[in-house]
């Protein structure tokens, strides 16, 4: 006969106060490399990526740290209108910023090279920002592992 575990009040499940809630969000983009970069990726291409944010936050009384919902709707909002099918061009690419916009092509323009590592920390930076603005609860982003391939990724404490 299998053994019953009943939840007791006050000798049960341990709580908790701060919990990590992880969400992950996949979209394309297509960038190149600059700034001195001689490998392949200084051709324009594009990747899959995948984002895995970790949020921090304490519990409430319904027992949750943050709904994944409001997560979804905040950080994939955010990146579905910036970044999804769009060219991510760092500003002093100027050849390729000229052509995105002759052709009116969806691009996002930043002030750094496109690598993964500085999008991940870009990232962490606008996620915060938009989960502040978003949520009435303080929550913070603690952890950024950006996918550029199945294989390869950086992460971001």
């Amino acid at each position: 006969m299998p053994k019953i575990i009943s939840y007791q009040k006050g000798k049960g499940i341990k709580r908790m106060t701060s919990m990590r809630v992880v969400k992950r969000f996949r979209w394309s983009m297509a960038h190149r490399l600059i700034h001195g970069y001689k490998g392949p990726c200084a051709s324009l291409h594009g990747h899959e990526y995948e984002v895995e944010v970790t949020v921090t936050g304490e519990m409430d009384a319904v027992g949750m740290a943050v709904d994944f919902a409001d997560i979804k709707r905040t950080c994939l909002g955010w990146i579905k209108e910036h970044l999804d099918h769009t060219t991510i061009v760092c500003e002093s690419d100027t050849a390729l910023l000229d052509f995105l916009q002759r052709e009116n092509q969806r691009h996002y323009v930043v002030d750094f090279n496109t690598t993964a590592e500085n999008l991940a920390i870009h990232l962490r930076e606008v996620l915060q920002k938009e989960l502040n603005r978003e949520l009435d609860r303080p929550l913070s982003v603690t952890h950024i592992r950006l996918l550029e391939t199945p294989s390869s990724w950086v992460e971001v404490p």
